[in-house]
């Protein structure tokens, strides 16, 4: 037992947000967060009462409503402010801010824009657009605005990344690898990114660098059943079969209720002729994922091919239903050449290369509520 007059055994640890959420309570940190947000706006608007006009005091009170999730309020308080003051690029800036965040992107474009105008050297204005121009699917523009970033800022990490996705989108794949391989300099240990680069690869058609970056996370980590599957489907390319099974079944000991391995195994399988166990394999994937229209689309094709026709028209049905929309969509295949026709080549997450996605928190638009 300790001695009272000696420093305790026990060890303070940051609890993720999501457990506070399982358990039905709130978090303290947003919690002390929240106080601390509305401590300062009594103090500000005491403030403003001794001096109603002080505009850094109205810009910070507009900050501190975006920061409380006070849009509405936020976006009639700048608008004020813009009236008074038509040159200020800042509050075109939270002005922009404060509609992405309310979800109305048209307006949130035109005040941006206008802010870039007003302030061209402002960096976190053209990292914001770029954002704001990925969730539009404007990715030419969302390019632009992330190369405007990174010349104003070499060292922005995040901006790298988020061009990387563009270009991604753009199928600009040598441009995006250039990209990718700057910021791993910054994050050599980021998994997301090093499966972006072996993706990147695998798009412009650098098989064999396709597999060394996907080794690379396996290594990393080698509990990861998607790495395995991205390392199995840059072998199939290579027609490193055996490598490639080995690596899709790793995949699926891994994660057993995982559809994607079964599907790129059953599709290695048709390819060599083996339609008997390629069947077996898509069988699985859609009891794992009734969702997975590339597996009944090859469950009709290995049907017919052993001459199972009501079998087959059965899974072409279910195939047609997907694409109908009639139920989830049906995953897409990666995009660029693909001479396994494995499906997807290098697995796609719905991501960016910087992490997260379009719905929600998305790249680009990380710094938008931390408006100084």
């Amino acid at each position: 037992m300790g001695q009272a007059d000696k420093p305790t055994d026990w060890i303070t640890m940051k609890i993720e947000p999501e457990i506070f959420e399982e358990l039905g309570v709130r978090d303290p940190e947003e919690t002390k967060r929240e106080m601390a947000i509305t401590k300062k706006t009594r103090q500000i608007r005491k403030e403003l009462k001794a001096n109603p006009e002080n505009q850094e005091l109205l810009i910070e009170l507009a900050t501190l409503m975006i920061d409380g999730c006070a849009y509405e309020e936020a976006i009639k308080q700048l608008k004020l402010l813009r009236n008074k003051d038509p040159k200020n690029g800042r509050v075109y800036k939270l002005l922009g801010t404060a509609y992405v965040l309310s979800n109305q992107e048209e307006e949130a474009l035109i005040e941006m824009n206008r802010a870039r105008e007003l302030a061209p050297d402002d960096a976190e204005i053209h990292f914001n657009l770029g954002g704001l121009y990925l969730l539009r699917d404007m990715f030419t523009n969302a390019r632009d605005s992330f190369e405007k970033v990174i010349e104003l800022d070499p060292t922005d990490t995040m901006a790298y990344a988020n061009l990387a996705a563009a270009y991604d989108m753009l199928k600009q794949y040598d441009k995006e690898i250039i990209a990718l391989k700057k910021v791993l300099m910054f994050t050599p240990e980021d998994k997301e990114l090093r499966s972006a680069l072996s993706n990147a690869y695998f798009n412009a058609e650098r098989y064999e660098e396709a597999i060394d970056a996907a080794q690379v996370v396996v290594e990393n980590d080698d509990k990861d059943p998607q790495a395995f599957c991205n390392l199995g489907s840059c072998y199939s390319v290579l027609s490193m079969v055996d490598d490639a099974i080995s690596a899709f079944k790793r995949a699926s000991e891994l994660a057993p209720d995982y559809s994607l391995p079964h599907t790129n195994l059953g599709t290695l399988y048709a390819n060599m002729g083996r339609p008997e166990t390629a069947l077996k394999e898509f069988k699985l994937a859609v009891d794992l994922n009734p969702q997975d229209g590339t597996a009944w689309l090859s469950l009709y094709n290995c049907y017919k091919e052993v001459g199972l026709m009501d079998n087959a028209q059965n899974a072409y049905k279910k195939y047609e239903a997907l694409m109908q929309g009639e139920s989830a969509p049906v995953s897409g295949a990666t995009e660029g050449e693909n001479p396994s026709n494995i499906p997807g080549g290098v697995s796609q997450t719905g991501g960016y290369a910087g992490g997260g996605n379009m719905e929600g928190n998305a790249p680009g638009m990380e710094t938008l509520a931390d408006e100084e």
